[in-house]
């Protein structure tokens, strides 16, 4: 998207700008927030849907855009940009302000690596706020985007769809969506 609006010293495309909620705006926006908030509230994005087709138990599965939550396994993610390991609160200013700004380049699908240690304090909170902003950005850019986690974190959200391999009763077993996925021992755990 061309248009573009600047705030002091930072520019934000329309897109960028309905990724943020209305106290988000308000709290970083500063003076112009009502405007801003306007804008955002009246501004209509659309664009077609990135999907991502990766392999795992043997079939092939298309990531829609949303959130896709992968624990104990690694998916082949073909043209995905990796963030970067920030932790905290510049984890989520990168989230808020940098990658909105990288998709308004390129879309592209989004990887999340270790998203369950992204917080050394206010964990919980940490985490439901950097998914819920992750769900804008999905939302809004209509990419998918891979969250890497543990077994806590994939009942924290809402996924789109989940990947799962674990060892139970010394075996590796692997899922999708809750349902087991594969014949014998998974290869991954």
């Amino acid at each position: 998207m061309s248009r573009q609006v600047v705030v002091g010293k930072e520019v934000f495309s329309l897109s960028h700008l309905k990724v943020f909620r209305r106290e988000e705006i308000e709290k970083f926006m500063g003076d112009v927030a009502g405007e801003l908030t306007f804008l955002s509230e009246s501004t209509v994005v659309v664009f077609s849907p990135i999907r991502l087709e990766v392999s795992f138990c043997g079939e092939k599965h298309v990531l829609s855009p949303g959130l896709t939550h992968v624990r104990g396994t690694q998916l082949e993610i073909a043209g995905g940009v990796y963030l970067p390991a920030f932790l905290d609160e510049e984890y989520l200013e990168y989230l808020l302000f940098d990658l909105p700004r990288e998709l308004d380049k390129k879309r592209v699908p989004i990887v999340v690596e270790d998203s369950h240690k992204r917080f050394t304090r206010w964990v919980h909170e940490g985490l439901m706020y950097s998914y819920d902003i992750l769900s804008r950005i999905a939302k809004v850019y209509r990419v998918p985007i891979i969250v890497y986690g543990d077994r806590e974190t994939e009942n924290m959200w809402s996924f789109v769809k989940t990947f799962a391999c674990e060892k139970i009763e010394g075996r590796g077993k692997c899922f999708v969506d809750g349902k087991p996925c594969g014949g014998g021992d998974a290869a991954s755990y």
